[in-house]
């Protein structure tokens, strides 16, 4: 049989130099982008993508393309019938030839072993990291990021509570996240992002790792400022104590919202809608073991089965704890209250909301359409105000800009009307999805619709600071007289909170309001 010499080298084939380049160039590039993100003042999402997720990919198939060129050049020679036709490299450290190679190889792949794990290491930090999370896709995410960044968890990484500890959940929401960045590439995702998120882990794996209703638990004072629609901005302060509740059976008999919900009872529920919004049949199971059925009247019993059944935690009442879209009336009392915005500015408080509730169609005409209605508004009646207080006025236009521009957000059809917020019911349902009187058990048992298990009565009085109680705040808590006049009509007595304080609009105050 014949034989043929020929180089002993398998890597000597165009698959396996054509890999070396690739490992080559990707080494060269990831070493750049890594010195590059070092002098970065902020991280940068597309760099972090590129540093830890694309280049080490490419360095990872020129590895391979080495390799499989390496054996593709040994079954081409078996083939040939050389005399090197060995499947795999021959080693030997007596011949100097050899001990070269094997030198280079160890050298060589130490650098990429460094690099593979040190990008693959900072490529998992970086898929954890809220860059990541709210940067990446930065028209789809820009909504959520942007509220987040205002909340009170700002500071909470997006992981901790939408991924949480383990392995387990970390796989499951890459693989979730493997579709998500599919229909971005392919514009297939729908505006606004659907809520809620039915796959989320559940609050108790990862709320509660910080909020522990069985340890914390008390009762809070509130103290919310609110400005009146009139020419002075007239300030006033509703206070109420919210029995948040909590604790546990070992503490002894305890009470509040926490307790009887999540702590001492089993609440269970079903909802109509695919945003929990529709809510006609509630169970809940006592700590005696005893069950009751609640439902709504408009809803036969016999069609509870049909319900797609949830057991209530805390994401259910607390559904948008980072992403919250503060509707523009108690946004603007805020600003008056925190000294951003002047409230001697005539009128300020009515025209500050009745700007912001526009239809603007991007951001660059809202900017400009803010200014211009605030300061036609001013020149027209009262000529004196942009001339003397030229600099309080352009604050509050500012300010007005600058809560639209972290609540409305039109590529992605998302304002204060878009995410009902469960916790409350002011602006909407919320409680009243199940406690609003007219749940009824098969005894004829009422869900409570009681304010004071919840909190006290609420008290209205002038402004106070922060932390001040009035003992003498008698004025009745609504400014209406709702009892004696509004809610004695029959078709009122059901009417609830945000029926006149609805997200994004105007308080209804006037029969034709409701009544075109």
């Amino acid at each position: 049989m014949s034989s043929k010499s020929v180089g002993t080298g398998l890597y000597r084939n165009a698959v396996s130099y054509f890999g070396g380049i690739v490992v080559m160039v990707s080494a060269a590039l990831i070493l750049f982008a890594l010195i590059a993100g070092f002098f970065n003042a902020q991280p940068s999402p597309y760099l972090g993508i590129f540093t830890y997720l694309v280049f080490p990919g490419f360095l990872g198939c020129g590895v391979l393309l080495i390799l499989g060129g390496m054996r593709w050049e040994a079954g081409r020679r078996r083939k040939q019938n050389t005399d090197r036709a060995l499947p795999y490299p021959l080693l030997d450290l007596n011949d100097p030839n050899a001990r070269k190679r094997f030198a280079y190889v160890v050298v060589g792949g130490s650098v990429v072993g460094v690099l593979m794990a040190l990008t693959g290491y900072k490529g998992f930090l970086f898929t954890e990291s809220v860059t990541f999370c709210g940067k990446t896709c930065h028209t789809v995410m820009k909504p959520e990021y942007v509220a987040y960044t205002n909340s009170p968890h700002a500071r909470v990484a997006c992981v901790e509570c939408h991924v949480g500890e383990g392995a387990d959940w970390y796989v499951k929401s890459k693989l979730s996240g493997a579709r998500q960045v599919l229909a971005v590439a392919f514009k297939t995702y729908k505006r606004p992002i659907p809520v809620p998120i039915h796959d989320l882990r559940p609050a108790r794996e990862t709320c509660e790792h910080c909020h522990w209703p069985q340890k914390f638990y008390g009762a809070k004072l509130l103290q919310m400022p609110h400005y009146r629609y009139d020419e002075a901005n007239t300030p006033e302060q509703i206070t109420l104590t919210l029995r948040t509740g909590g604790g546990s059976k070992t503490l002894g008999r305890n009470a509040g919202i926490h307790f009887h919900m999540i702590i001492d009872n089993t609440v269970t529920f079903g909802a109509s809608d695919e945003h929990l919004q529709q809510i006609p049949w509630v169970m809940v199971k006592h700590s005696d073991g005893s069950v009751v059925e609640y439902t709504s009247p408009e809803y036969a019993p016999d069609k509870a089965a049909s319900l797609r059944k949830r057991n209530m935690d805390c994401m259910d009442c607390h559904n948008r704890p980072s992403h919250g879209y503060h509707p523009p009336d108690g946004a603007i009392d805020t600003a008056l209250y925190s000294g951003l915005m002047s409230p001697t500015l005539p009128w300020i408080k009515r025209v500050s909301v009745e700007t912001l509730i526009q239809n603007y169609p991007d951001s660059a005409t809202a900017r400009e359409q803010i200014q211009k209605r605030m300061m036609d508004y001013y020149r027209q009646h009262y000529p004196s105000v942009p001339e003397t207080r030229a600099a309080d006025l352009k604050q509050a236009i500012e300010v007005v800009t600058a809560i639209w521009d972290r609540s409305v957000f039109p590529d992605m059809n998302v304002d204060w009307k878009t995410y009902p917020d469960n916790i409350g019911h002011r602006n909407w349902p919320g409680c009243f999805r199940c406690h609003d009187g007219r749940h009824k058990s098969k005894d004829g048992k009422v869900l409570t619709m009681d304010c004071t298990t919840c909190h006290t009565a609420p008290q209205r009085g002038s402004l106070l600071g922060l932390g001040n109680v009035s003992a003498t705040a008698a004025d009745d808590w609504h400014p209406w007289d709702l009892a004696a006049k509004h809610l004695a009509i029959e078709p009122h007595k059901n009417v609830l909170c945000n029926s006149c304080h609805q997200a994004g609009f105007l308080p209804r105050k006037e029969c034709k309001d409701c009544h075109k």
